[in-house]
């Protein structure tokens, strides 16, 4: 009652009766003032500064960053004041139509204004702090150092692969400063590129493709599993929109910057489905192309630790949909059955093209001492370690600045909000009520047998091996099992609109007292495995066990009662949206562009000189940041990360092969130079330090170095400083005699 006299309260403020254009003016204003003076007004409020502040103030202290603040909140601010104008049920059915315009508009919307989510922002904290443009910052949100594979990796790997008298070719001879295969990042252009179909954004500029790839991904999820989940819920349209939340800003999935496996996956399911009931051959050739794109996606994203669980998994969804399509799989002619059939060829080439134009990566990497090819049988988690996971996983998104975990870090921890163990027991109960079987439900709980007896006991090692699961380890294989649980949840709401029964005021107080009662039971089961004693610090990670109760409470009651309070369901779905988005916003921060490296004047001294790609580059600075702002900008740097050995360099330096256990791996490369002979040293399975002998810089083609600390000349090799400014210095090596 108390949120209906709220909406009609604004409602009547805002809505014009006869009078719509003037409703809609209002609105739109509304959001433009308030999204013009939304940061003044805060800086204001907690900055001390007086009240009266007047308009040269707010003109002096807005920014560029202000200008896309004002941007986001006059957009959220329309799309919020607009439920208050219009007719809900309208409005919703129009925004389902034509979802896929919507997404496209955001989509181009996003790209357009270069925004993404990477953590880039660390290079402006060390790499000439205090220098370049202020879009070195984001506008939003905290970088997140501990997602270095991220923004010390893949992203300066990704940015290197512009530079050279080929950008975008088979080979990037500036990561690893040897001939690198682009392939493996979908960084260059050949049949292969359907299953990195966001690369080819880069046509159009290096911010622009950085932009379409995090944006682009991040829309493609949560379109593809909001269909997914409208299927297997039953054509439930909100709680598709919360499962879609549920997987699309989990933890897990934004702490590793976007799994793979989880759009090609249900993309390639979904495409399947819709091919199975469309009603032209026009449809099924569309819908043919998209089962191959994200069919190739899935498989030529390398991962076999996620790869292996989630096959078994999309096989057994892929089973579901042809038995719940059967009839109109008799209805299929020779036309269609050869459509399928090119799909089978056109991955098939898709998949060979990248793995031939990858085959070097492959092989190197499957010969490496670490990760190698490495075999596991599963188990060895802790009863603590997997509660916490399958029930609190999905309600942590907390930015790295708040240290709530202990033996632990965010990516390894972050999961799903699945409630568990609410569904699983949820849909055996209603299988055993009905007393009929829902082949879905079966195959998911199947799989959660199955799957979480190896993650939990752990299998025979050849039990592991012939089914392949030995190629992923037990946190990898929790991943997908947690991902399941999402879908078992949406499946399990599937069965409650067919049962109706009138709930007198007695049944209702009952039916919100079980719910109580059994929330409070088992997020006290969460608390006694996680606070203050495996995962959380007190009192911390205190508040969120509250999320936990709520979401159960939420739900539980949601079952009771449906039909009867629907009321309860929305809000219940709602909350799931909530918690899902301010997880999202509290994990990536929000950036424009790329400034946070190509607005250092380092990066235009090291483009200039950089010339000749045959000259190589080292980087004395911290293995993560000078290394790989090099190859950002477009220096051949021997030490940036070896995400394949380049053992003809390493083999050069020690034709002995004394130390290639320590180098034949994948490695972030840490330089000493040494007057004693060249050596190296592991430091961690993936960090390696190369004791590089000035004897050796000519053997090893460095021209350049790159240091935050003076080098001195020597009998040996003379430096010549070349570049020292806001901290960073650059030398030419001449070797003396």
């Amino acid at each position: 009652m108390g949120l209906n006299y709220i909406r009609d309260g604004f409602s009547n403020l805002l809505r014009f009766k006869n009078h719509k254009v003037l409703s809609i003016v209002v609105v739109l204003l509304i959001s433009l003032v308030v999204g013009l003076t939304a940061e003044t007004a805060a800086s204001i409020l907690l900055g001390g500064r007086r009240a009266g502040a007047d308009l040269a103030y707010i003109i002096e202290s807005y920014t560029l960053i202000s200008l896309y603040r004002s941007v986001f909140v006059f957009i959220v601010l329309s799309f919020v004041l607009t439920h208050f104008i219009v007719n809900l049920r309208v409005f919703y059915n129009v925004l389902f139509k034509y979802r896929y315009v919507v997404a496209v508009l955001i989509f181009l919307l996003l790209v357009i204004g270069r925004i993404h989510f990477s953590s880039v922002s660390m290079f402006a904290f060390h790499i000439q702090p205090g220098y370049g443009t202020e879009l070195t910052m984001p506008i939003y949100g905290t970088p997140n150092a501990i997602r270095s594979d991220e923004w010390a990796v893949t992203t300066p790997i990704l940015l290197s692969a512009q530079h050279g008298p080929e950008p975008y070719a088979h080979y990037n001879f500036i990561a690893r400063g040897a001939a690198t295969e682009n392939m493996p990042f979908g960084m260059t252009f050949n049949l292969a590129t359907l299953s990195f179909p966001l690369s080819i954004f880069y046509i159009f500029g290096v911010e622009y493709g950085f932009s379409a790839r995090w944006v682009g991904m991040l829309i493609m999820t949560f379109m593809v599993t909001f269909e997914f989940m409208h299927i297997v819920s039953g054509k439930k349209r909100l709680f598709a929109l919360a499962g879609a939340c549920l997987i699309t800003f989990s933890p897990l999935f934004q702490w590793w910057s976007y799994i793979v496996f989880i759009p090609a996956g249900l993309g390639a399911l979904v495409c399947f489905y819709y091919f199975l009931q469309a009603d032209s051959k026009v449809k099924r050739l569309l819908l043919a192309l998209g089962i191959t794109i994200f069919l190739s996606m899935f498989i030529n994203n390398l991962y076999p630790a996620w790869q292996v669980p989630a096959g078994y998994l999309y096989f057994g969804l892929a089973i579901w949909i042809i038995v719940d399509n059967w009839g109109n799989v008799k209805k299929l002619d020779k036309f269609d059955w050869g459509i399928l059939g090119i799909v089978v060829v056109l991955t098939a080439a898709v998949v060979g093209t990248y793995l031939h134009a990858s085959s070097e990566y492959i092989y190197g990497i499957s010969n490496t001492i670490y990760p190698g090819t490495r075999h596991r049988t599963g188990g060895g988690i802790t009863f603590s370690n997997f509660t916490n996971r399958m029930m609190n996983g999905g309600i942590f998104g907390l930015p790295a600045t708040e240290r709530a975990f202990m033996h632990t870090n965010h990516s390894e921890f972050g999961g799903m909000y699945t409630l568990f163990p609410i569904p699983l027991l949820f849909a055996v109960f209603m299988m055993v009520k009905r007393k009929a079987v829902d082949l879905l439900s079966v195959i998911l709980i199947g799989y959660t047998v199955a799957l979480g007896s190896y993650v939990y006991f752990g299998w025979p090692e050849w039990l592991a091996r012939a089914t392949l699961l030995s190629f992923s380890m037990t946190s990898r294989a929790l991943d997908v099992l947690l991902f399941a649980q999402v879908l078992l949840f949406a499946r399990a709401f599937a069965w409650l609109p067919a049962e109706k029964s009138e709930l007198g005021k007695k049944v209702n107080i009952i039916a919100a007292i079980s719910a109580v009662v059994i929330s409070a039971g088992l997020t006290g089961i969460a608390m006694a495995f996680g606070l203050g004693v495996v995962t959380f610090t007190y009192p911390v990670g205190l508040r969120y066990f509250l999320v936990t109760f709520v979401g159960i409470a939420f739900v539980l009651y949601s079952i009771f009662t449906f039909l009867h309070n629907k009321k309860i369901y929305l809000a219940a779905c709602v909350y799931l949206v909530v918690i899902s988005g301010m997880t999202w916003m509290n994990i990536h921060p929000v950036m424009i562009g790329l400034d946070a490296i190509y607005s250092k004047p380092l990066a235009t001294v090291v483009s200039e000189l950089a010339v000749d790609k045959n000259e190589r580059w080292i980087s004395l600075d911290h293995v993560f940041y000078g290394p790989s702002f090099l190859i950002a900008t477009g220096a051949p740097t021997i030490n940036s990360t070896q995400f394949y050995p380049n053992l003809e360099l390493w083999h050069t330096l020690d034709p002995d092969r004394n130390y290639e256990e320590v180098y034949n791996r994948y490695a972030h490369v840490s330089v000493e130079l040494t007057a004693e002979n060249t050596g190296f040293d592991l430091w961690h399975a993936d960090h390696i330090l190369l004791r590089l002998s000035y004897h050796d810089l000519e053997t090893a083609g460095v021209r350049f170095i790159h240091t935050t600390e003076p080098l001195r000349s020597n009998d040996i090799v003379e430096f010549i400083l070349l570049y020292n400014e806001g901290g960073s210095r650059v030398y030419s090596v001449n070797t003396r005699g």
